[in-house]
């Protein structure tokens, strides 16, 4: 094998910016539903702040809020359950087809009120920082939570109605409080996702999926072109793409885009001068299953599961020379912070993927089901394990592990929040975290796509000073893109334009908006004369997504010439 220095050039880290103008809920809209929801008597004004809800939809999700206990004052015993969130819960499954006694309904609301406590999560958030210029209740009471979790005790608040002495909420209740908030966040990116495959915002999703079909068809020509440099095709300078991806989002859009894109153009048929047909897939840093993506009932059996992509498999795959045999390219695609779409097997401690039942850029079904049917898209195809646990015991996120067999719930999402606690993460996201700090250290260009560093940020910031500036000096520095912002100017601004743009918007109330901050950020690890920023929006950064719009934006050959010195194939 080649040495093993050899990395992409380019790597892209994701942000929630780069989804905004899909609808995909920003740390803002995420903290406006929750302020707003905690607020006794929010859930009678849901269509307020939560603007892109059909009523049906408004209507499941007051529903399940009922069933948490939402009505439920603190006098009320949280075990009771009463003939309104009865009727609530026999509204909530039926719409989805099932019919159960009350005995089960009644088993199933005590047991999401285990797993998600939403009572004590309403309290935990009234006693949250509230400054209206500058909420980020999503950071505090991730924060206060993992504080209070890592030193096992309880939060002391005050009752919710009327003037009374102060509780505590205990340690024991603090897990189920965390997995309601995920359970929410992870309700309103499904929701977006749903709008999305629904064909709102068309002419948006159109541009971003012109940018992976771009970048897929970029990527098959530069397998050709490195084949030629670099014949021995089990090497990493063949089999690596020049760009790689790390997403700091818990949605899938842009890694599913790209799975599509992949698997279009590995449809192309296209073949090197060995005879053997060229495929491309996205690695996600470490090895795991999924299940299969098909709507057949009978890829749902325990057998019918596929592998994810990874380096071990394009090696062996192109140690192979026959005519016609596949050859393997591989490009990174890291959830620095994990996926909504993970589970986490609580019985195993494997990992699993989800990527539902279909193949297509509108998935109806990309993300995995919920502890309640809110969306009319319950028709997931499911084993006839989950058929049982969903029509028996009404667990309708239940998800058969692929390694062992066990349950795994929308709780077991191995996700990493906004919290300025950072504990050790799971195996897996500590070795995709690994893998993405190598990445960095080698690569040659950083494009920032909506992720703006924040000062809160401090492990990333530590990462990205230790990467970057121990080379600032060197032949092999690093230089970045900043893409963040969508009130600056459509076009690239470089050196002390760039300096003055950011200086005269630090201050403003909408400096975020501008990029301001990002870019102070970037300068102070890349410094000055290294960094360049487009304030423009996404996706007008790359216009009408063609092949050279791309490449300014990941191979920019208009910059300073004795920075970039091209991918490995000008070298």
């Amino acid at each position: 094998m080649s040495q093993p220095s050899t990395w992409s050039e380019t790597l892209v880290f994701i942000g929630a910016g780069a989804s905004a103008l899909l609808g995909m809920p920003q740390t803002s809209e995420q903290t406006k539903f929750f302020r707003e929801l905690s607020k006794f008597g929010g859930r009678k004004s849901l269509a307020n702040f939560t603007n892109d809800f059909a009523q049906n939809d408004l209507n499941r999700l007051e529903d399940f809020l009922i069933l948490l206990g939402d009505d439920k004052t603190d006098e009320d015993c949280w075990l009771e359950i009463t003939n309104g969130e009865l009727a609530a819960a026999r509204r909530a499954y039926g719409s989805a087809g099932v019919t159960p006694p009350d005995e089960i309904l009644k088993k199933r609301i005590l047991e999401l009120r285990h797993s998600y406590d939403w009572l004590a999560l309403k309290q935990i958030i009234s006693i949250c920082p509230c400054d209206e210029g500058n909420d980020n209740l999503i950071r505090d009471v991730y924060t206060l939570l993992d504080k209070k979790m890592n030193a096992k005790q309880g939060i002391k608040v005050r009752a919710a109605i009327g003037d009374k002495d102060e509780i505590v909420i205990d340690y024991s209740r603090l897990k189920g409080a965390y997995a309601c908030v995920i359970c929410f966040t992870v309700i309103l990116f499904a929701k977006s996702w749903k709008n999305l495959a629904e064909g709102e915002k068309a002419e948006m999703f159109s541009s971003y999926k012109k940018f992976a079909e771009t970048f897929a068809r970029l990527m098959q020509k530069e397998s050709f072109a490195f084949a030629e440099k670099y014949p021995d095709l089990t090497s990493r300078e063949f089999y690596q793409f020049s760009t790689s991806f790390v997403s700091f989002n818990f949605e899938t859009v842009f890694m599913w885009l790209l799975f599509n894109a992949n698997r279009e153009v590995n449809h192309f048929d296209k073949y090197l001068k060995t005879a053997q047909k060229v495929e491309q897939w996205l690695d996600f840093g470490f090895q795991t299953k999924s299940r299969k993506i098909s709507s057949k009932p009978e890829d749902r059996k325990s057998e019918k599961f596929s592998y994810s992509y990874d380096e071990v498999v394009a090696f062996r795959q192109n140690e192979c020379k026959a005519s016609g045999s596949p050859v393997g390219r591989i490009g990174k695609f890291f959830f620095a912070h994990g996926s909504s779409n993970w589970r986490e097997c609580p019985a195993c401690g494997r990992m699993m993927y989800y990527l539902g039942d279909e193949w297509g850029y509108g998935s109806k079904h990309l993300n995995p089901p919920l502890p309640v049917p809110l969306f009319e898209n319950d028709n997931f195809n499911r084993t006839e394990n989950e058929k049982r646990w969903r029509n028996e015991s009404l667990q309708s996120d239940a998800l058969e592990c692929v390694s062992c067999g066990a349950k795994t719930f929308a709780s077991n999402s191995p996700m990493i929040m906004q919290t300025m606690i950072k504990g050790t993460p799971t195996s897996f996201l500590e070795e995709v975290q690994r893998e993405v700090r190598v990445g960095l250290e080698k690569c040659r260009h950083v494009v920032l796509l909506g992720y703006s560093l924040p000062v809160d940020d401090v492990v990333w910031i530590q990462t990205f000073t230790e990467a970057i500036r121990c080379r600032i000096n060197s032949e092999e520095k690093a230089y970045c893109s900043v893409v963040v912002g969508y009130k600056g100017e459509k076009r690239w601004m470089y050196g002390e334009e760039l300096k003055c743009y950011a200086d005269a918007h630090r201050y403003e109330k909408e400096a975020d908006a501008y990029g301001a901050k990002a870019i102070e950020s970037v300068i102070s690890i890349f410094g000055a004369e290294n960094v360049r920023a487009y304030c423009g929006g996404i996706p007008q950064v790359w216009g009408d997504a063609t092949e050279n719009e791309l490449k300014e934006i990941l191979y920019p050959q208009s910059w300073n010439a004795d920075m970039w010195k091209g991918t490995r194939l000008e070298k």
